[in-house]
């Protein structure tokens, strides 16, 4: 894996990272889906206020969002895509919803990025945000109650990010606020803000408004990801190396045939070769 920007490998020494990183490729590609999402919400949520159609707003809405009462409903039929639709979808009354996991995705996700390489980082961003909305959805689904609500925006996917980028740049400082911090000591104190509300949340038996569960999901899959060596996995790296190993052995196979035909022809002449011969020898001459 490719490692370009936001290293630490300085012999074991932490070094600090203060300037801002380079967009990448599909971190640019998120924001803009993300942000383009959220500003086209919001127009419709407006308009609809103001003609008083706020029902548009719900029905092109209503059944994009991460709703356990819609799986719950239509069990047999699950709704599978809002575990993907979900993640681009953010509070329209709230614009610190979409910056702050803007904001995430900018900085950990670069880093990610470019640590890892564009295919891997979409693969983990993606399976922390269906991983996350699982965590979310299976608890609803059994329990409901203070788990019963909708769950919307990008937090789980980011947390992953973030999470898998601490687990593989640990001792790398940062600037958190005013305070020079290391990825790890961030992740530990994010993710112990997450579980304090989840348990606030089950002891008040009231949602604080913040689905903790869909971030704890993504924090497991990039905990995991690094842990395990899944990260380094992208199923397309794999598919075209196991098409050169073929085409390879093929080529080889394809020679000792060649071989076995040429020394049929000297022995008995071209007349004793079948059709499929002959055809299998033209190929050869063309590919020469």
């Amino acid at each position: 894996m490719e490692r370009r920007d936001w290293q630490d490998d300085d012999g074991g020494r932490a070094r600090g990272q203060f300037g801002l990183p380079r967009l990448t490729p599909a971190v640019k590609g998120l924001m803009i889906a993300n942000v383009g999402l959220f500003l086209a919400s919001f127009l419709l949520y407006f308009f609809g206020s103001v003609a008083e159609q706020g029902n548009l707003f719900r029905l092109v809405f209503g059944h994009l969002v991460l709703e356990p009462a819609d799986w719950r409903a239509h069990l047999a039929g699950a709704p599978v895509w809002q575990l993907f639709t979900y993640g681009f979808l953010h509070a329209v009354t709230d614009v610190g919803h979409v910056l702050m996991n803007m904001l995430t995705l900018y900085f950990f996700g670069t880093m990610l990025e470019s640590e890892v390489g564009t295919r891997r980082f979409l693969i983990t961003y993606f399976a922390s945000m269906v991983v996350g909305a699982l965590a979310f959805l299976v608890p609803a689904l059994l329990f409901g109650g203070v788990f019963d609500a909708a769950a919307l925006g990008a937090s789980g996917a980011c947390m992953g990010v973030m999470v898998a980028m601490a687990m593989l740049r640990p001792m790398t400082r940062l600037v958190f606020f005013v305070f020079p911090i290391t990825l790890r000591t961030l992740a530990l104190i994010l993710v112990a803000f997450d579980v304090f509300g989840m348990l606030v949340s089950i002891a008040e038996r009231a949602s604080d408004g913040t689905a903790h569960l869909v971030h704890l999901g993504g924090v497991l899959y990039g905990f995991v990801a690094v842990k395990t060596g899944l990260i380094a996995l992208d199923p397309v790296e794999y598919v075209e190396r196991r098409r050169a190993v073929k085409a390879v052995e093929q080529a080889a196979s394809d020679e000792v045939r060649m071989d076995q035909l040429l020394e049929k022809i000297h022995r008995e002449g071209m007349s004793s070769l079948s059709n499929s011969e002959k055809e299998f020898l033209k190929r050869m001459s063309a590919r020469r």
